[in-house]
């Protein structure tokens, strides 16, 4: 987020924070700094950023310090009074109607609660698509959904919805790169290498393209261990085979995985040039990037 990124390069005054806020494309803009705010330990925007929030977006805030103390009943009881209040003519929300129904969904998930949690994340999904498009909660409502179809082992149900975020679509670049993570991991399960090295490959480039290193990281780590065993010289490039990539059928017959060395590569060096991420990595990991980057220096 631009204006975290810049509080973290130099801290700023609360009328400077004005000024920023409105160039911030969200429904809830206060609640996703402070969200952010809090997440990073940044006291001082926090500080400015919490002051401008609603009763109900307040409640939201609060679920992060409940869900750390692991107290269902006071989590359901903090949904209902927020629900009540974004439901309400004089602090009607609908962003955030659709957005605590969400949680909503994931709390009966995290509680093993007896109600379905499928009710709460169609609801938010089909409200969210509706009143935000293509924004990062409508992209969160999709994995999530995706995310409880694997929960529950329907896979294919779950490759369905994070089809519904395409690589060059309109979403932010890292709920792009959230569902291919997701996608690759169902592939993986599947047996379908070739599907889950490309996806990994993606989230990757994606989440180094919005400077998200640890998740980069993560993504780059993956595709590494799961493409090594599987190197063709005469394998066409990852970036090939992504864009030559097309929607699987049910009984289609499994590609077998061919990555090209130049690949491997490539990603190697860009986790050992994270060079904060690198240097706090178990020595394995590291003996393990760099055999790889030396098994593959001949190669552009």
């Amino acid at each position: 987020m631009g204006l975290v990124n810049k509080w973290l390069e130099k801290p700023f005054s609360s009328e400077e924070y004005e000024d920023l806020i409105h160039n911030l494309n969200s429904s809830n803009p206060h609640l996703e700094v402070s969200e952010c705010a809090l997440s990073l330990g940044l006291d001082g925007l926090y500080q400015i950023s919490s002051k401008k929030l609603t009763k109900a977006e307040t409640l939201v805030l609060e679920l992060i310090s409940i869900r750390n103390e692991r107290n269902d009943k006071k989590m359901f009881e903090n949904i209902e009074k927020a629900l009540a209040l974004v439901r309400s003519k004089e602090t009607r929300d609908l962003v955030l109607e659709g957005r605590l129904r969400m949680e909503l969904g994931l709390i009966k998930i995290q509680t093993n609660s007896d109600d379905n949690p499928e009710l709460d994340f169609e609801w938010a999904l089909k409200r969210l698509s509706s009143v935000c498009e293509y924004s990062r909660l409508h992209g969160l409502s999709i994995i999530n959904k995706a995310a409880y179809h694997e929960h529950v082992n329907e896979l294919m149900m779950a490759l369905h919805h994070y089809g519904e975020i395409p690589l060059n679509g309109d979403f932010p670049i890292e709920i792009i790169g959230f569902s291919r993570i997701g996608a690759a991991r169902i592939y993986s399960q599947m047996g379908n290498t070739s599907d889950a090295c490309r996806h990994l490959y993606n989230a990757h480039n994606l989440f180094k393209k919005s400077s998200n290193w640890e998740l980069a990281w993560h993504s780059g780590f993956q595709f590494l261990t799961m493409g090594a065993a599987h190197v063709d010289l005469t394998a066409d490039r990852m970036e090939v085979q992504a864009n030559n990539a097309k929607p699987r059928e049910v009984g289609d017959e499994k590609i077998t995985p061919k990555i090209h060395p130049s690949d491997l590569k490539q990603i190697a060096f860009d986790l050992k040039n994270s060079e904060e991420i690198y240097e706090n990595v178990d020595e394995t990991i590291k003996d393990f990037v760099n055999k790889i980057i030396e098994n593959t220096e001949i190669f552009d």
